[in-house]
């Protein structure tokens, strides 16, 4: 991780969106066996909470770290 405290770049957003993507579609894949694989908005609703849930969460994960990955922690002074 490069980005410095309390900013992203676009590595991470990347990051975060794959990670939306993946918790969504293992979140579809278990939740659609579950109700006998049938697409309806009420088996689709959680997959999507799920996804967004994720993906906003790791972007603020990569925001509250450093460039060295120390949460909550302002960048290092280089001397």
């Amino acid at each position: 991780m490069k980005s410095k405290f309390l900013t992203l770049d676009w590595k991470d957003f990347s990051r975060g969106l794959l990670i939306a993507f993946l918790t969504a579609v293992l979140t579809g894949v278990i939740n659609i066996l579950d109700a006998g694989a049938v697409f309806t908005w009420v088996t689709m609703k959680p997959v999507l909470i799920a996804g967004v849930s994720a993906a906003l969460s790791y972007l603020l994960k990569c925001l509250a770290t450093n460039s060295q990955d120390q949460m909550f922690k302002r960048e290092p002074v280089l001397t």
